[in-house]
């Protein structure tokens, strides 16, 4: 009995977060959460942004890519998708089950969690956790590739 409570009072306190791939592949938004580490790692120029995300030793087969393009200051309504958007963090409470990370994609593999997760009419927003300032959030739209080849 009292194991059973404790099982019972740690499913009700564990944080639960959108890992479900049947529950991820029914969103038409996805946000990706990117923290700068050993394996994820970005370089931004200007306003171009190329993230990377590795979910293995061989990088060239196991690797994901999000970029955020630059564009010039003559912005069209198809362009101004891309601004960035800044959010209080409370967003991120209120989507945590729509909130991807590298766990994910390690759990799933590159297939299962982009090509199988992600509609092709997706969009995908990366939260960069490093840039978090006084209770915001920026949220960059970016567009997915990775190192995986269909025809191999």
């Amino acid at each position: 009995m009292k194991n059973l409570a404790l099982i019972f009072i740690f499913l009700c306190y564990c944080p639960t977060y959108g890992q479900d791939i049947e529950y991820i592949k029914k969103l038409d938004t996805v946000y990706v959460k990117f923290k700068k580490s050993t394996n994820q790692t970005k370089e931004v120029v200007a306003d171009y942004r190329f993230y990377t995300i590795r979910l293995g030793e061989v990088s060239e087969r196991t690797s994901l890519y999000f970029i955020k393009p630059s564009f010039d200051e003559k912005a069209t309504d198809q362009i101004k998708k891309y601004l960035p958007r800044t959010e209080n963090k409370s967003f991120l409470k209120k989507h945590k089950n729509d909130i991807v990370g590298i766990d994910f994609f390690k759990k799933y593999g590159i297939i299962k969690s982009t090509y199988g997760a992600f509609s092709v009419n997706c969009v995908i927003y990366l939260i960069d956790c490093d840039e978090q300032k006084k209770g915001e959030i920026t949220l960059y739209r970016v567009s997915m590739s990775s190192s995986y080849s269909m025809g191999e």
